[in-house]
């Protein structure tokens, strides 16, 4: 079997430091390559190249199509595209967001499975919510190794808590020590200490096209009725042995958690749609009454119309104000909040 020489690594809230500290630790002539997907906003101008050069030896740069991937540099995720790997050659892409980010971490870590295979290392760092956690599964089926960092110390543990469920193999270690064992996991020697495990089939990553209207790829079992929070269209049910995560025809992913925050926040939307529409029912109906009075045809009584709609309106808008303390999942973070990376 060929040494470990790709290293994927993931965050979001809070990955800033444990990232930092992992730069430090890679040492020079590190034997290979590393790739960094970090959640920050799609408009945003990310320094971290800049931050990872400046805090280890390794040179570090955003990510450019077309580049091969090569030992003992740093190519980091630009805002707004996924990074994937096809034959070790850099894509930058502007495909469906999946966990309603772009980048994100799954679809590196999908891509480094299936390209890589059991050379590749992914790791998780602090963050919101479970990107990644498809991911890593998919490159513990493919023979790979997976870390995450202690979600006891890191800021927000959501993250490595649902690759470390996810992946059962996953291993855990402080935000200190990442480097210096993700270093000894690479190259001829960390065959001896780490030696590879038997691949599963990890399947296709993308989605399949087809005649067949039920639009299931390799590996989804079976469509739900749940509707895809960012384009509308069904979505399919795909499980594995420790996760089950879902995904449109067109390619929107997302993990348990994401989902119940994305439904969230566009069932918000929905609702303030819905207050709209009948304060503006309410208005139509005043301003059709008061233009009937005194006509030969006054076309009905708007009053009962202009009560239900405002009653109805003024029902929701307080309910939308003043949620109950156990309510609905909090939505996706912010664009951008994963860390003070943009100038």
């Amino acid at each position: 079997m060929e040494p470990r020489d790709v290293v994927v690594v993931g965050g979001s809230a809070g990955s800033l430091a444990p990232l930092r500290e992992l730069a430090a630790a890679l040492p020079p002539g590190l034997p290979g390559a590393v790739a960094v997907t970090i959640h920050v906003g799609e408009r945003a101008r990310s320094r971290l190249p800049w931050i990872l050069e400046r805090r280890g030896p390794l040179p570090a740069a955003h990510a450019r199509t077309g580049e091969p991937l090569r030992p003992g540099r740093i190519y980091v995720a630009p805002p707004g595209c996924h990074l994937l790997m096809p034959a070790g050659v850099v894509e930058l892409s502007n495909g469906p967001r999946m966990n309603s980010s772009r980048p994100a971490v799954d679809a590196m870590f999908a891509s480094a499975a299936r390209w890589f295979g059991d050379r590749v290392v992914a790791v998780v760092l602090s963050g919101l919510l479970d990107d990644g956690a498809a991911g890593a599964v998919l490159v513990e089926r493919a023979g790979g190794l997976v870390v995450v960092q202690d979600p006891k110390e890191a800021a927000q543990p959501s993250m490595p808590q649902a690759a470390q469920a996810a992946a059962r193999t996953a291993i855990s270690l402080p935000g200190a020590e990442l480097g210096r064992a993700v270093s000894g996991m690479l190259g001829e020697g960390g065959l001896v200490d780490w030696p590879h495990t038997e691949p599963r089939d990890t399947g296709e990553v993308s989605m399949e096209e087809g005649s067949d209207l039920r639009f299931l790829s390799h590996g989804e079992t079976g469509l739900t009725r749940l509707a895809c929070p960012d384009c509308g269209g069904a979505l399919a049910e795909a499980v594995l042995p420790h996760i089950t995560y879902y995904r449109c025809h067109v390619g929107h992913q997302f993990g348990p958690k994401s989902l119940a925050a994305a439904q969230a926040e566009t069932a918000e939307a929905k609702l303030w749609a819905a207050v709209a529409a009948l304060e503006e029912t309410a208005a139509l109906a005043r301003h059709l009454g008061a233009h009937a009075e005194g006509s030969a045809d006054p076309g009905g009584q708007p009053d009962g119309t202009v009560r239900w709609a405002t009653d109805l309106a003024e029902t929701f808008r307080a309910r939308m104000q003043h949620p109950p303390e156990t309510g609905a999942p909090a939505g996706p973070e912010p664009a951008g909040a994963a860390d003070p990376l943009q100038a």
